[in-house]
């Protein structure tokens, strides 16, 4: 009899076929030499497959309460795949998952630690593929949102570095299997710029405010199922839009600690100008991350993390939507990465706390070493980004870089994530054109126009992303004060943490079913 595990061994067998470059992120064999096909045919089939696997799944025979928990975080997760294909045909309408695809599948073959001749050769069947697969891209896109295009338009100029930078890699490769890749290059070069003319003379794009919506009713579903939430985007919304209010006074009163004779922004300025810390970011960042561990470690707060992580680069493709830092998972042949685009010096600490150990690399590396399949691949991503916001304040509460000025930074940054999450729930429900979302984030936030654009870009590509982290972290941190009114003096953090880290990346309300306290 099958079980959720075995059927979510069937689901990422098909998705691994659906989208390779996570394939190759994740080590799967057999697909480093692809790219995929999502023309509609193609998509078609593949939402046949999904949803015979989802029936599966609803008709499974469950006792174990365990199992019942993974089924429902399996099924939450095919629904939402299947509503997005169906309903918003992001193939369709979003220019930049196609060159988004194409850069990570050449960006997971460059980023092995040691590329071997298979790599080479996989990269090189990877570039003959461009010309072919953005045929399709342009067979496919119907009235793409401008604001994708815009997108999409840069991340070319991104895939074309990574294109230069595969020949200098593996030239001498190439060369010994007979063939230099020198046609290839040429096509591929071509192909991009014939996908750059379309984008902007041929394919209509979609130039009202809120083309890059999901929508209201779509946004609680996701809530709903992808995040197993009670709550809808309106009482989210209010309650992410009460936070910003809150953590700003708390922004204010730190700020008169440094200097009370200015407003906190200038005063927050002051400490980032250029010159100061903000230079030197990656070596800085290597040397955060280590501070945070051990920090963590003589706090009791973690033991036996000894999965590698080191600081990284972001390449230009990555910088389209990325304007500070992100995780990036280990794979089978690279270590997990802290990749670094910008920022600003003083929040580095903080960031490294989130990020690093006792944040998002201690919960990944933990849900790695689960067996469980559902429960280390089906990922919500309200869970991971809000377990690093609950590290951050965790570290804060019990005295981790304790300077004024570092606390400081740490408000503002908790300050941005709060609008941020106001702004992903406006864009996304239509209260925010996308010049006011950016007008929004400029005037609250000490956020040049050009840094607060790219956040506004991230927030139309990933929905409900920014939102989820707060999410997370709100749900997170009510299940440990419910666990610790509920035990009482048998409570520990450390043991609350283990029992959290044992249903990996399920949404935060399931594991609270989990623990015994969903009534």
């Amino acid at each position: 009899m099958a079980s959720p595990d075995d059927l979510c061994r069937s689901f990422l067998d098909l998705w691994y076929h659906f989208d390779p470059a996570a394939a190759t992120r994740a080590g799967a064999p057999g697909q480093d030499e692809r790219l995929g096909s999502f023309d509609a045919d193609s998509v078609r089939l593949h939402v046949a497959a999904l949803r015979s696997i989802a029936g599966a799944v609803e008709d499974l025979d469950i006792e174990d309460t365990d199992d019942e928990i993974d089924r429902t975080g399996l099924l939450d997760h095919l629904r939402v795949l299947l509503f997005r294909f169906e309903h918003e045909h992001p193939w369709r309408r979003n220019p930049a998952l196609w060159v988004r695809h194409a850069c990570d599948a050449l960006d997971g073959l460059l980023s092995r630690e040691v590329p071997d001749a298979a790599a080479a050769a996989a990269t090189l069947a990877r570039i003959r593929a461009l010309p072919q697969f953005f045929t399709e891209a342009r067979a496919t896109l119907r009235r793409p949102p401008q604001l994708l295009v815009e997108v999409a338009l840069a991340e070319l100029d991104g895939l074309a570095t990574l294109i230069v930078a595969a020949a200098a890699r593996f030239a001498a490769v190439w060369q010994a299997l007979e063939d230099d890749g020198a046609a290839a290059l040429a096509d591929a070069d071509n192909a991009i710029d014939r996908m750059r003319e379309a984008l902007r003379s041929e394919i209509a794009a979609d130039g009202s405010p809120g083309g890059a919506a999901i929508g209201e009713d779509e946004v609680d579903r996701r809530l709903h199922h992808e995040h197993a939430s009670v709550h809808n985007g309106a009482e989210v919304y209010r309650n992410a839009l009460r936070l910003a209010t809150e953590v700003e006074q708390e922004v204010i009163a730190l700020a008169a600690t440094v200097d009370p004779s200015r407003p906190w922004r200038d005063v927050y300025e002051h400490l980032v100008a250029p010159g100061g810390p903000s230079d030197g970011l990656l070596p800085a960042m290597g040397s955060a991350l280590g501070a945070a561990r051990h920090f963590a470690e003589t706090r009791g707060l973690v033991s036996g993390t000894g999965a590698p992580l080191v600081p990284a680069d972001a390449t230009g493709y990555e910088r389209v939507l990325e304007g500070t830092a992100f995780y990036r998972p280990a794979g089978a042949r690279t270590p997990a990465m802290v990749v670094v685009a910008g920022g600003d010096g003083r929040a580095v600490p903080w960031i490294a706390a989130r990020l690093g150990v006792p944040g998002i690399h201690l919960h990944r590396s933990r849900s790695d070493a689960l067996t469980r399949p559902v429960r280390r691949h089906i990922t919500a991503a309200s869970t991971p980004l809000g377990w690093g916001l609950y590290a951050g304040e965790l570290m804060r509460s019990l005295g981790y870089s304790a300077e004024p000025e570092s606390r400081l930074a740490e408000r503002v940054l908790f300050l941005r994530d709060a609008h941020l999450a106001v702004v992903d729930l406006a864009v996304h429900t239509r209260q925010f054109s996308p010049a006011e979302a950016v007008g929004h984030l400029t005037a609250r936030l000490p956020l040049d126009s050009r840094a607060a654009e790219t956040e506004v870009r991230r927030i139309a590509c990933y929905p409900l992303e920014a939102c989820a982290a707060i999410l997370g972290w709100r749900e997170l941190t009510r299940l440990r004060d419910d666990v610790r009114a509920a035990r009482g003096h048998r409570f520990t953090v450390a043991n609350f943490h283990d029992e959290v880290f044992a249903y990996g990346g399920l949404p935060v309300p399931l594991i609270r079913w989990g623990l015994g306290l969903d009534g």
